[in-house]
C-alpha cells in the first residue's frame, strides 16, 4: 500500500471505527484488522438481470458458479433479501435508497397504464428529488464506475450525469449481447454510450459479459495507487433475453435438461434441503396450471426448449467466470482484502417470450423474420430466444412465479455480501428482511458518507431503507424485527411485516383478493391463510395503503404487462 493511502486509511479509522463497533458485546467485536477493512474499503457492486433465486450453486442450483459460491463461502449469504418485479424499478431504489416509486420508477414506461404515465413516481426514470449512491460516494472521496445496464433514463438521465465518473453503459432494458446491437423489442433502437458519447460501433468480438468486465478492469486501473477507494457498479446484462453465449458454453450443457423443467425444480427442491435453505415440511411453489407439464410438450418442442436452457445455463457460468476476472485482478493488485463486493441478481427469471415483445411496436412480422432461431443457432449471433414460463418456473424453485409478479419468485433474490479481510462469520446466513433499497446506507455508513436534506437545489426524498451492517457484523439489531415493506406492480400489490405478507393477484395467478401467508413456514406461498387470520389480514392489508400513499402509489386502471390474463392458452 503506498505512502498516501495508508495516510488517508489512518485518519478515517478513528471515526469509522467509532460506527462499526456500536452496539457489540465484547464478545461480538471485530478484531483491530476487521475494523480498518471496514473504514472506507472499495466497494463492488455486481448485478446480474433476470437470475433465479436458486441459479447458483450457493442456492442450489445446478449451473457451475464456483466464484460466486466462493463468495458466499469467504461471505454471507441473505436469505431473504428483496427487491422490486422489475430491472429498472429494482436499479432506481438501490441506487438512490428510496423506494422504486418514490425514484420515479414505479414501472417500465413502455407498460404503463394509462392512468399512471406522466405521473409522479412513473416516469421511468430518476427523479431530481432523489440522489445517487454513485453522486454522494463521490463527494465523499471515492471514485465511481460503471459498466454494463442502465436503464434508468438517459440525456440528463445518463449514468456520467448521476454521479459516475467513468461509464460503459448499455442504456436500454435490454439488447443483443454481440457486436450487432440487434434491438430487444419492434421499434427500438440499442443504445450505448461511453461517459455522455454515443457508442455507435462495438468491437467485432464484443460480447455482453466479457466487454463490461474489460471495461471495469480498464477503469480501476487508471486510477490504482492514487490513494482513493473506488465504488465499481458492475451490471451484467446475462441471462436477461435474447439468450446469447459462446457455442462452447451451450455445448458444455448439452442435454442436461433434456429431462425438463420439472424434473429441473424436483432436483433443485432437493439439494435446497441438503443446504438447508429448504425445510422438509416446507412445500415449495407448483407449476401453474397455465403452464404446460414437460412431458406434455412434443419431441420438437422440447429440443428447442432444452436447448433454450442449455444457453441460459452457459450464460451464466460465463458471467460467473468474468465475475472470476474481476476477483483475480483485485488480489493481483492487493485490493480484494480491502474490498466489499456485494453480489445480487435484480429480480427473478423472466418468463418473457419474443412473442411478448412483438405486443409492444414496431413491425412485428418483419422483426422476427431477422434472427434465425433453428435449433443449431439458438444462442449464437443472429438468433433471440428465451426461456419462457416453464424454465422460469423452474428457476425460481421453490419460490412462487417469476419476474414481473409480486410473489416471492418475482421479488426474492439471491444476494452474497463479502465483507473487506477474512472475517469471523464468513459462510454464515442472514435471514432478516432485508431490501435492495438498504445498499445505499450501507455503502454510505462504511464510506463515512452522508444522506443529505438536500441536493443540486431541490429537497430530496428522506432515505428509506436501513443499513445492512449490523446484520453483516452478526449482531441483532430491532430496525429489522417486525420490519414493513410493501410492492405495486402492474396491477399487483403485496406488504409484508416480518414473516407475514398479505398479496393481491388478478386471475388466473390467484383470485384477485387479498391472499395471506406466513412465509417461515409457507415460502412458496401454496397455503393461503386469510380465513384462518381475518383480523391480521386486514391489519396487513391496511398497511399496504399507508404504503401506497407514504409512496405515491398510483393502481392502473386495468391490469398491464404481467398481470395481465394469458388468454386460455398454456406455454
Amino acid at each position: 500500500m503506498n505512502s498516501r493511502r495508508r495516510m488517508f486509511k489512518l485518519v478515517t479509522v478513528s471515526l469509522m471505527s467509532a460506527i462499526v463497533v456500536v452496539g457489540c458485546s465484547q464478545d461480538d467485536q471485530p478484531s483491530s484488522q476487521e475494523r480498518a477493512d471496514l473504514s472506507r474499503p472499495n466497494i463492488l457492486l455486481i448485478v446480474a438481470d433476470d437470475m433465479g433465486y436458486s441459479d447458483v450453486g450457493a442456492y442450489g442450483g445446478e449451473i457451475a458458479t464456483p466464484n460466486i459460491d466462493g463468495l458466499a463461502k469467504e461471505g454471507l449469504l441473505l436469505t431473504q433479501f428483496h427487491v422490486a418485479p422489475n430491472c429498472g424499478p429494482t436499479r432506481g431504489a438501490m441506487l438512490t435508497g428510496v423506494d422504486f416509486h418514490r425514484a420515479g420508477l414505479g414501472g417500465n414506461p413502455e407498460v404503463a397504464a394509462e392512468n399512471q404515465r406522466g405521473q409522479p413516481g412513473y416516469e421511468g426514470y430518476l427523479r431530481d428529488d432523489v440522489v445517487t449512491m454513485p453522486a454522494l460516494l463521490r463527494e465523499a472521496g471515492y471514485h465511481t464506475y460503471m459498466t454494463g445496464k442502465w436503464h434508468l433514463g438517459k440525456g440528463q438521465n445518463m449514468p456520467s450525469r448521476r454521479g459516475f465518473e467513468q461509464t460503459f453503459a448499455l442504456l436500454n432494458g435490454g439488447a443483443s449481447h454481440w457486436s450487432d446491437q440487434a434491438a430487444l423489442i419492434p421499434g427500438s433502437t440499442t443504445r450505448y454510450v461511453s461517459n455522455s458519447e454515443p457508442v455507435d460501433e462495438l468491437p467485432d468480438d464484443f460480447y455482453s459479459s466479457k466487454d463490461y468486465t474489460d471495461r471495469m478492469v480498464q477503469f480501476i486501473s487508471r486510477h490504482h495507487g492514487d490513494g482513493k477507494p473506488f465504488f465499481a457498479y458492475l451490471a451484467y446484462t446475462a441471462p436477461h433475453n435474447p439468450l446469447h453465449v459462446p457455442a462452447e458454453y451451450i455445448k458444455k450443457y448439452r442435454g442436461r435438461y433434456d429431462a425438463g423443467w420439472d424434473d429441473m425444480s424436483r432436483q433443485r427442491v432437493g439439494r435446497l434441503q441438503k443446504l438447508g435453505l429448504l425445510a422438509n415440511s416446507h412445500v415449495p411453489a407448483s407449476r401453474p396450471d397455465w403452464i404446460k407439464a414437460w412431458d406434455d410438450l412434443t419431441a420438437e418442442q422440447k429440443a428447442a426448449r432444452a436447448r433454450d436452457m442449455e444457453v441460459y445455463a452457459g450464460m451464466i457460468d460465463y458471467m460467473d467466470a468474468q465475475i472470476g476476472r474481476i476477483l483475480d485482478y483485485l488480489r493481483e493488485i492487493g485490493e480484494y482484502d480491502h474490498t466489499l463486493i456485494v453480489f445480487i441478481s435484480d429480480n427473478g427469471p423472466s418468463r418473457t417470450t419474443i412473442l411478448d415483445y412483438l405486443t409492444l411496436g414496431g413491425k412485428a412480422e418483419e422483426f422476427f423474420g431477422q434472427f434465425d432461431n433453428s435449433l443449431d443457432n439458438k444462442g449464437l449471433p443472429h438468433s433471440s430466444t428465451d426461456i419462457g414460463p416453464g424454465w422460469a418456473y423452474a428457476a425460481a424453485t421453490p419460490l412462487r412465479l417469476f419476474k414481473g409478479y409480486v410473489a416471492q419468485g418475482g421479488i426474492q433474490v439471491p444476494a452474497i455480501v463479502k465483507l473487506p479481510s477474512r472475517r469471523t462469520n464468513a459462510g454464515t446466513r442472514v435471514t432478516a428482511l432485508t431490501h435492495v433499497m438498504d445498499l445505499m446506507p450501507t455503502f454510505l455508513e462504511v464510506a463515512g458518507g452522508t444522506y443529505p436534506g438536500t441536493y443540486n437545489g431541490h429537497g430530496i426524498v428522506p432515505l428509506q431503507g436501513i443499513s445492512l451492517m449490523p446484520l453483516l457484523k452478526g449482531q441483532t439489531d430491532e430496525a429489522f424485527r417486525d420490519r414493513e415493506v410493501g410492492w405495486e406492480a402492474y396491477g399487483m400489490d403485496a406488504y409484508r411485516r416480518g414473516d407475514w405478507k398479505v398479496m393481491r393477484l388478478p386471475k388466473p395467478y390467484a383470485n384477485g383478493e387479498w391472499q395471506l401467508y406466513n412465509l417461515a413456514e409457507d415460502p412458496g406461498e401454496m397455503n393461503n391463510l386469510t380465513a384462518q387470520y381475518p383480523d391480521l389480514t386486514i391489519e396487513l392489508t391496511q398497511g399496504w395503503k399507508r404504503y401506497a400513499k407514504t409512496n405515491g402509489v398510483i393502481r392502473p386502471n386495468h391490469p398491464v404487462a404481467y398481470a395481465r390474463p394469458v388468454s386460455g392458452r398454456k406455454f
